[in-house]
């Protein structure tokens, strides 16, 4: 351990007193290496997983930039992806705009400021009119774990001005341009030249004078707002996010990971040196634990002990060699030894064949007693007799055993009880199959005749409740019953369905028949010149509806006119009785069945509408409306009138054509014409007119020049110095030569309530 140690060898006492103290000294040194050694190791090694996690990184947006043409960062083209796959949109569609902007060629010494100036645009996503509902819905639902910021796309935006220039230095947006053929470029151009507006200035004296400026490193400035991040180098091309090609981000991210890769092959180096450093200075403070063992020099001067065992030989030599009395008493030592020990083994033998004998005494008797126990029962042995006989024949002939003395009759016991307990076993197996075989059939008796089964249950114990009903069955008159059952199924069953089908049929009628007649009244007003408006009412695509239609018309079909007997086969009952498990609610399905059945007992939506407008002279259909979308304010609000007054028409279930009809026909508008257009008014009016409807209409005075034609009386509201308003109900006549008479008098505030002739 010494040597081992580095530590000289003891030969005497005083050695290791001094010995001892050096070993403690070297133990604090080792132990200050090992501890800087540490601390060095876990420096490096945070080092390393640092640079090793950036490595991971760039490799990771290496990978990325194969597979994509673009410079964004990885994180914003994967949400982009998520959201275009759930979504089911191209992602072509929702650009970055990023994506569409990059410096020119001839101006790449400004590239660092486009990147600061124009950074948080550049990762914002360009979201189309058509997708921007759902795009709004699917960001608003999820958690993104990072910011997003999107813009609105209108389908139509009109070209910015041209940018006002003030002095003759360059503009940062004409240090850039956008991807040719982008359907967003128009957008993009405005965009730009309110957002890269800046003075690109060469010094700070210029920048200080400009009011919007950028320079070259990468300061900005907006009027008093200056800024400057400096968090990434301004030329790092790593961090760029503009253009369409990522050539140049690619180079600079291998060049960056080499460098990286040079740093982790030094740090390698450096931490194995430090490890096999830190190793050697452990071995020997290992070395030195070990040492501390010996704490005295008396446990390890062994020549003092071997020199005093060899006295003590020399001495017992001279005692044996000077007296034969002593060698004598040794020998009759010896011999008496050895008599004692064969003593001692036949005493042991005669004890253990005493135990043997004690042993089976105590067993035959507790053998004969326990036979004599079980004899003494004379009923119980002449019941067991019985199976004597049985028992015999199972040993001598299947079991081939005999019984010679009581030992085999312990072992012959136990294998007949093995016998019979695999027996019974089998016997139970059987049981339970057969037991599961009862239950299976209960089951499917109970399915098939749920009423009359209510109050049973699936289960063996049962069977007599099981015995009862088919004892019933078997002795009831069921055959009588049979044909007033069939009478009813033909009879009222099939009366019931037919009902049914022909109230749905004419509600599909009476709706056709109020469209027809909406249509006519629509004909006869002109939706634009030259044009009218027709509503059609198509079948509905909705798949429930025609599967319940055609199941509908399969219970009805073929039934008019045959015999009786014939009228309503058992195919066709359970067809009816499909529709009518629906109407209940099945289990485990009633809220779906409920849902169900309002919609495709609602005959209103058995149709899906359109607005046709047609050409008077030839009928050739102009243009068919679905919705309103892409529709102009103008059309939109005489779309939306003509639904108005025909739904109101439809409702109100108007008669034409009759002298003095009794339908409620009465609509209040309150404001409806404050915002629409002059003609959009007039049509609505005329509408309403030719419809029948019976208005009141509370409307400012800008709309009453146009509200005139279509009313009798007015309610003019005024109100002159803020303390009361006041009403005066006059005729259109009288409410005409009032304004002509007060054309001077302001009326700003007034309102009119109009009413119809009717």
């Amino acid at each position: 351990l010494l040597r081992d140690a580095g530590l000289d060898e003891v030969t005497v006492a005083e050695q290791f007193s001094a010995v001892r103290q050096r070993a403690d000294e070297r133990d604090a040194t080792l132990k200050a290496k090992v501890v800087d050694f540490d601390n060095a190791l876990t420096e490096h090694r945070h080092t390393h997983r640092r640079i090793q996690d950036d490595a991971t990184a760039v490799n990771e947006e290496l990978h990325s930039l194969q597979s994509r043409r673009t410079n964004l960062p990885r994180r914003s083209l994967e949400l982009r992806a998520q959201l275009c796959s759930d979504l089911a949109i191209d992602a072509a569609v929702l650009p970055f705009a990023g994506e569409l902007i990059q410096v020119r060629d001839d101006a790449t010494e400004w590239q660092g400021a486009a990147e600061r100036v124009l950074r948080g645009f550049a990762l914002s996503l360009l979201v189309p009119d058509s997708h921007y509902e759902s795009v709004a819905q699917w960001i608003d639902e999820h958690h993104l774990n990072t910011r997003v910021v999107y813009y609105r796309i209108p389908q139509r935006h009109a070209a910015g001005g041209a940018l006002e220039r003030r002095v003759a230095q360059p503009l940062l947006v004409d240090m850039v341009e956008i991807k040719p053929d982008s359907q967003y470029a128009v957008w993009l151009r405005a965009e730009l030249d309110r957002r890269a507006n800046h003075r690109c200035v060469p010094s700070v004296s210029e920048f200080r004078n400009a009011d919007k400026a950028v320079t070259r490193r990468g300061q900005i400035k907006d009027r008093d707002r200056h800024e400057k991040d400096d968090r990434h180098n301004i030329n790092d091309r790593r961090e760029y996010v503009l253009g369409w090609t990522n050539e140049q981000k690619v180079d600079a991210l291998i060049a960056y990971a080499t460098h990286l890769h040079g740093q982790l092959t030094a740090l390698a180096a450096t931490i194995s040196s430090a490890e096999q450093d830190r190793d050697v200075a452990q071995t020997g403070l290992n070395r030195l634990v070990a040492l501390r063992e010996y704490n005295s020099w008396d446990d390890l001067d062994w020549q003092r002990v071997v020199n005093r065992i060899a006295d003590l030989r020399r001495e017992e030599q001279l005692i044996r060699a000077s007296s034969d009395e002593l060698t004598s008493f040794s020998n009759e030592r010896e011999r008496v030894r050895d008599e004692i020990a064969n003593a001692t083994t036949a005493i042991g033998n005669l004890q253990r064949d005493l135990g043997g004998s004690e042993t089976r005494h105590e067993r035959a008797t507790s053998d004969l007693a326990q036979m004599s126990r079980i004899l003494s029962n004379v009923a119980a042995v002449s019941a067991a007799s019985i199976e004597f006989a049985n028992i015999e024949r199972l040993m001598n002939n299947e079991l081939r055993i005999a019984i010679t003395d009581r030992a085999t009759t312990r072992d012959n016991q136990q294998l007949v009880a093995a016998e019979l307990a695999e027996r019974k076993e089998t016997a139970l197996h059987a049981q339970h199959r057969l037991a599961n075989r009862v239950v299976r059939a209960m089951g499917a008796f109970r399915a098939a005749y749920p009423q009359e089964t209510a109050e049973l249950d699936d289960s063996v114990e049962s069977g007599n409740e099981y015995r009862q009903l088919l004892a019933r069955v078997a002795t009831d008159d069921l055959p009588r019953f049979e044909q007033e059952f069939k009478d009813y199924l033909n009879q009222n069953t099939i009366r019931d369905i037919a009902n049914l089908s022909a109230q749905l049929n004419k509600q599909e009628t009476i709706i056709r028949e109020r469209v027809s007649t909406i249509n006519e009244s629509l004909m006869a007003i002109d939706y634009n010149d030259g044009r009218y408006i027709r509503l059609v009412p198509d079948r509905t695509p909705n798949t429930e509806i025609r599967e319940f239609r055609e199941d509908l018309r399969a219970c009805t079909d073929n039934v008019v006119g045959a015999a009786t007997s014939d009228q309503y086969s058992e195919d066709r009952f359970l067809q009816v009785k499909r529709i009518v498990d629906r109407f209940k609610g099945r289990e485990g399905t009633i809220d779906q069945d409920r849902n169900w059945t309002k919609r495709v007992t609602d005959v209103r939506q058995w149709f899906v509408f359109s607005a046709s407008e047609r050409w008077r002279d030839d009928d050739r259909e102009h243009e068919n409306y679905t919705d309103s979308g892409g529709k102009s304010g103008g059309q939109k609000e005489k779309l939306a009138y003509t639904i108005l007054a025909a739904s109101l028409a439809y409702q109100f279930k108007l008669d034409w054509d009759v002298a003095r009809s009794k339908s409620f026909r009465f609509v209040v508008i309150d404001e409806a014409f404050g915002r629409g257009s002059d003609d959009s008014t007039r049509y609505a009016l005329n509408l309403f007119t030719r419809l029948g409807l019976q208005l009141l209409i509370v409307t400012p005075l800008q709309k009453i020049h146009v509200i005139e034609p279509h009313v009798t009386s007015v309610g003019f509201v005024d109100n002159l110095n803020g303390n009361y308003s006041r009403l005066q109900c006059l005729t259109i006549e009288e409410h005409r030569n009032r304004r002509v008479v007060t054309s001077d008098a302001p009326l700003a505030n007034a309102t009119i309530r109009v009413e119809s002739e009717d």
